[in-house]
């Protein structure tokens, strides 16, 4: 019951988040993923996908590490919406980068 809870939530924020700042060019990706970081602590891959329309998170991933945020990822596996099991990686925000 606490799981549906917290998948709820986060499908609450996630569709927050794309009301808000809805673009598909890669700023826009990575500042939808870099909020959801920061409010939920982490995110997979499936997640960035179907919750923030992020198709390929781990470029933006790599892009935000780039930019300074201290990200890590651990791999778990993970079932899809359509009943899928996966390999894939979560996310969590470490630190993020210092401003100049």
């Amino acid at each position: 019951m606490a799981q549906n809870k917290k998948a709820a939530t986060q499908t609450s924020a996630a569709k927050e988040i794309l009301k808000r700042q809805y673009s598909n060019d890669a700023t826009a990706q990575r500042s939808r993923v870099l909020e959801f970081l920061r409010h939920h602590g982490s995110l997979s891959t499936l997640d960035a996908r179907h919750l923030l329309d992020c198709l390929h998170p781990a470029a933006r991933i790599m892009e935000l590490r780039r930019f300074g945020h201290e990200i890590a990822t651990v791999w778990s596996h993970e079932t899809t919406p359509e009943g899928g099991a996966h390999r894939v990686a979560r996310y969590h925000l470490m630190s993020e980068a210092r401003s100049c």
